[in-house]
This record gives structure tokens, C-alpha cells and sequence, in this order.
């Protein structure tokens, strides 16, 4: 009967350890410069375009979600970026933002590492990449 009961909580601990985790992601553009932009890209369809407005020295939210909870950190580019349809705007035109967003360099992964029984191990909570534009990046 001792032997049944251990199995029958071992066999429990398995299944709850099958859990999963949802982590919260933010994408955001971290402008360090006097200059406005906006951060212009295809919304649905090519011909709506989704205007974002990055203010001066101003840390700017540009998506938020979240996902499965990674057990490692990636810092891709947000996949609803077209590379061919997405652009800056600096100061009205008059200046050019010369860094590439599209490098997965140019990005920062921070997030909160945790352990948990159910994901069993640690993984990433809270993960925020920025992309920093600084003055230097200006032409």
C-alpha cells in the first residue's frame, strides 16, 4: 500500500511538472537623442502604415505580449518589421538614423531569470529588448 502511494505521488508530481509559463515581452526604442522620430512600418496590409511617435530622451513601448517562457534570452528584431516597408522619420527628414534595426546586434535582451519546480529549471520572466539610438546614429 506504501508502495502504491509513493507511486501515485510520484506519478503526480510528473504530471503537474508538465506545466508550462507565460513570460511578458516588451519591444521598445530607446531614444537618447534631442531629436523626435517616429518609427513608421506597414500595419496589415502595405498600404496601412502604423506611425509611432518616439519622443526626445524617452524610452517608447512599440509592442508588447506575451509568450511561451524561454529558458534562454534571444534578441531577434520584432518580426512585424518589414525590412523592406520600415523606416525612421528624424526631425522631419532633416536628419538619418544610420544603425540598423534589423541587426539582432544592435538589440538588448534584459529579462528576470527565475526557477520553477514546474518548468523545472530556470527561465526567463519580464524580458525587455531595446533598441538604443543615440546621437552618434544620427547623420
Amino acid at each position: 500500500m506504501k508502495k502504491l502511494l509513493l507511486n501515485l505521488i510520484v506519478i503526480m508530481f510528473l504530471c503537474i511538472s508538465c506545466g508550462d509559463s507565460d513570460s511578458e515581452y516588451s519591444y521598445c526604442i530607446d531614444n537618447k537623442t534631442e531629436h523626435e522620430m517616429s518609427l513608421c512600418f506597414p500595419k496589415q496590409s502595405l498600404e496601412n502604415i502604423e506611425t509611432i511617435l518616439l519622443a526626445a530622451n524617452k524610452e517608447t513601448v512599440i509592442f508588447q505580449s506575451y509568450i511561451r517562457s524561454p529558458k534562454k534570452l534571444s534578441c531577434t528584431p520584432p518580426n512585424f518589421l518589414l525590412e523592406d516597408y520600415t523606416y525612421f522619420v528624424v526631425d522631419d527628414g532633416k536628419k538619418h538614423l544610420t544603425k540598423d534595426i534589423f541587426d539582432e546586434n544592435n538589440w538588448e535582451c534584459t529579462g528576470d531569470k527565475k526557477s520553477s519546480f514546474i518548468m523545472v529549471g530556470s527561465y526567463y520572466d519580464n524580458i525587455k529588448s531595446v533598441f538604443t539610438i543615440t546621437k552618434d546614429d544620427l547623420e
